[in-house]
């Protein structure tokens, strides 16, 4: 084993005993600080006795695995590589889905038993979350009918953005005309612009257009009408650029017109990358906030975002497996759309990062 090797072994070992050890050892006080608090330092590494657990076994892990894997043939080495790299996703893929377990399992949970364990299976299973999750909220309004005002809006903004933004794409990727780069840095230049900034003048032109808490949304569906999302109108001109540019002279001596060359010869070779759009805007529909806080007043018409924080009750205390449930049954749509479509959503995202 090399010097640098006998040196993480050795730090390995000191950070195992500081895990296993740390909260036990009386540290002498050096200091007027340390003095006024006996025992600091000896709760300081008690606190952090685990992260010196973990840090420890990941560093003596990883010398032993290249300690060995210097010393045996190829393919031991390939299965043990294979091995590690298994282990380690699964790993980071627990790590991403628990907080989705534990949601669902909090939500057969009472509140003392959600702040006390973090287990995933629950000791006292109770219905009582989804039974308040009905409850209607001072008559106008529930779950149910959270999700249809939702839904009214959602769907009708994934279309149009879709729609909207492959025309403009088509516009910017496939023609030239005057004022084109100017225009084009334009469109780049909103990227980059925060939306917080946006909302007091669209609220205030929107107000005088009459579409505020309009039974329509008006507010949340026109924009999309116009290509507003402007990183769907880049990715589709990436996507664009990777189409040869035959296809559209082939299309054009077949006798098409510019918009039959874009519906019959584009449209199928855009789809995964409008599929992709489409999912995008779905889902930052589904779990926008400040739009319909802004331009949606009456409950009745309040979507699943506003639902779910009319659910919890700061007067009489939050029943944490309501709100759980509310959300994980707003959230469902989503999660059955995004599987759904997951493999067109994937080719969408990677094929345009490929240069044809």
């Amino acid at each position: 084993m090399s010097k640098i090797g006998i040196m993480f072994l050795v730090l390995s070992i000191v950070l195992l005993g500081l895990g296993f050890y740390g909260g036990s050892v009386q540290m002498p006080e050096a200091t007027a600080a340390e003095a006024a608090q006996p025992g600091a330092a000896a709760m300081h590494l008690a606190q952090y006795s685990n992260f010196y657990l973990l840090l420890g076994g990941v560093i003596l892990f990883t010398v032993l695995y290249f300690t060995i894997h210097k010393r045996v043939g190829l393919k031991t080495q390939h299965l043990m590589s294979t091995t590690v790299r298994y282990i380690i996703l699964i790993v980071v893929g627990v790590f991403m889905v628990y907080p989705l377990l534990w949601m669902v399992s909090a939500t057969f949970k009472d509140n003392n038993e959600i702040f006390s364990t973090l287990n995933l299976i629950p000791a006292r299973p109770t219905m009582e979350g989804y039974k308040l999750a009905m409850t209607n909220y001072g008559g106008d309004i529930n779950i149910w009918s959270a999700m249809l005002n939702t839904y009214k809006y959602v769907i009708p903004r994934v279309i149009f953005t879709v729609i909207s933004s492959t025309i403009t794409a088509y516009g910017f990727g496939r023609f030239r005309f005057r004022g084109r780069n100017a225009l084009f840095a334009l469109l780049m230049a909103t990227l980059f612009l925060p939306q917080v900034v946006l909302n007091i003048p669209q609220f205030l032109m929107y107000r005088n257009f009459g579409w505020v808490d309009s039974p329509l949304y008006l507010a949340m569906i026109v924009p999309s009408l116009f290509a507003q999302e402007t990183y769907f109108v880049y990715m589709l001109i990436q996507f664009m650029r990777n189409i040869p540019r035959e296809l559209d002279e082939a299309a054009k001596i077949d006798g098409c017109n510019i918009m039959q060359t874009l519906v019959l010869v584009l449209v199928p070779m855009l789809w995964p990358a409008m599929v992709s759009a489409g999912l995008f805007q779905f889902m930052w529909s589904s779990n926008d906030f400040m739009g319909p806080l802004l331009y949606v007043n009456s409950p009745s018409r309040y979507p699943a975002t506003l639902f779910v924080r009319m659910s919890m009750d700061a007067d009489t205390g939050f029943a944490w497996n309501r709100v759980m449930a509310v959300s994980l049954i707003s959230i469902m749509p989503s999660l059955i759309v995004f599987f759904l479509a997951q493999s067109q959503f994937m080719d969408g995202v990677t094929a345009g990062a490929v240069k044809g």
